[in-house]
């Protein structure tokens, strides 16, 4: 087993620049840890242990609750430098985040009861898949829920429901009430054992219980807006890509002189750019739409889900490009992760987020439609 250096646990001095740090730190000791985690097929406890430590999981919480409302930006880019590391890990940690959505629709008191550590670690699953009974003071819930990532792990879970009326409910419970089913058999993002999971009757109390509003219709944090939580994913592609850069970059360096074919090095050099023009894409799309909400104003629709898709499109393509310039010495796992970080790149570009619909959907848009996607 490998083992990484813990950073001191976060107090409550906490800024958005020393997580920024303190997540970096930590992040320089993943890839140790990155042959194990696929392996394994779950994030180990000590890992764990050190993504509480940076005081990421509590960053876009008011202060008053531990954290330093960290921007959509600073989110994203922290997903990236732990994405850098192991792109397991980092899927994790986004989700987890979510977890903020608790906090601004459930009241004070309960989410104190709920979370009585603010880095305890969420598994979230929204789509309303699970059906409830009503019962006094609650809602007997059961169902399955798949792609639960971080799920073997998790202290709690977020999982949504159709209420007796039909309308859909997010439920808040204990991750020890779920059974857990042995279905991530996947080629990549393996660590993040997204496995299905089911519950039989469980009771939640009504107050554990919310139901989604559209972003915007009532005073909450911009940073713990809905639509604004899910931007930070596009951090996943843009670590994972620069992995398999710096990779490829230190295994063709030392044979300069005896490269595979002539075109080895711009090969390279396309690939770096297609890795700078979506990290470029992605932070200016998001520096730009968190300017305009703190302005008042509404950003266009589509415009960060355009990028992020790009951040997908152009990170595979350049993780295929370098896999192939590196040659066969790119084919053995425990020597180089450019295979893992292809593989997870591939498998992180088939979420719903980032797939080819996201193009038809802001495609509508922008001709006049609707586009009802929760995406955009």
């Amino acid at each position: 087993m490998t083992t990484i250096e813990l950073p001191t646990r976060a107090g409550t001095d906490l800024t958005a620049a020393s997580v920024l740090a303190r997540v970096r730190a930590y992040a320089a000791g993943l890839p140790a840890s990155a042959p194990e985690i696929e392996r394994t097929g779950r994030i180990p406890g000590d890992v764990l242990d050190g993504l509480k430590a940076t005081g990421l999981l509590r960053a876009a919480l008011p202060p008053a609750l531990g954290g330093v409302e960290m921007t959509v930006p600073e989110l994203t880019r922290a997903v990236d430098l732990l994405a850098e590391g192991d792109a397991s890990v980092a899927w994790c940690a986004a989700v987890a985040l979510n977890a903020a959505l608790a906090r601004v629709s459930l009241p004070a008191e309960v989410c104190a009861e709920l979370f009585p550590d603010p880095d305890l670690i969420t598994a979230t699953v929204l789509p309303p898949t699970g059906r409830a009974i009503r019962q006094d003071g609650g809602y007997l819930l059961s169902g399955r829920w798949t792609h639960a990532s971080g799920i073997t792990h998790a202290d709690r879970v977020m999982a949504g429901f159709q209420t007796p009326d039909g309308t859909p409910a997010i439920a808040v419970f204990d991750a020890a009430h779920t059974r857990v089913l042995d279905t991530w058999h996947t080629t990549g993002l393996r660590g993040t054992g997204s496995h299905d999971f089911e519950v039989a009757d469980l009771f939640v109390p009504e107050r554990h219980t919310f139901r989604l509003v559209p972003s915007g219709t009532r005073q909450e944090p911009l940073h713990l807006r809905a639509d604004n939580l899910a931007l930070k994913m596009a951090g996943v592609p843009l670590g994972t890509g620069r992995a398999a850069l710096k990779a490829a970059r230190e295994i063709l360096a030392a044979r300069r002189t005896a490269l595979p074919w002539p075109g080895v090095p711009a090969d390279l050099a396309h690939a770096e750019s297609l890795i700078g023009a979506a990290d470029a894409y992605v932070y200016s799309t998001l520096e730009k739409a968190w300017a305009a909400q703190a302005a008042g104003l509404t950003p266009e629709r589509g415009t960060a889900a355009l990028a992020r898709h790009f951040a997908h499109r152009a990170c595979r393509e350049a993780a295929q490009l370098l896999y192939d310039a590196v040659g066969t010495a790119a084919v053995y796992t425990e020597r180089t992760p450019l295979d893992r970080c292809l593989r997870d790149l591939i498998t992180a570009s088939r979420h719903i987020a980032s797939s080819e619909k996201i193009l038809d959907a802001v495609g509508d848009l922008r001709l006049g439609g609707t586009a009802p996607s929760p995406y955009l």
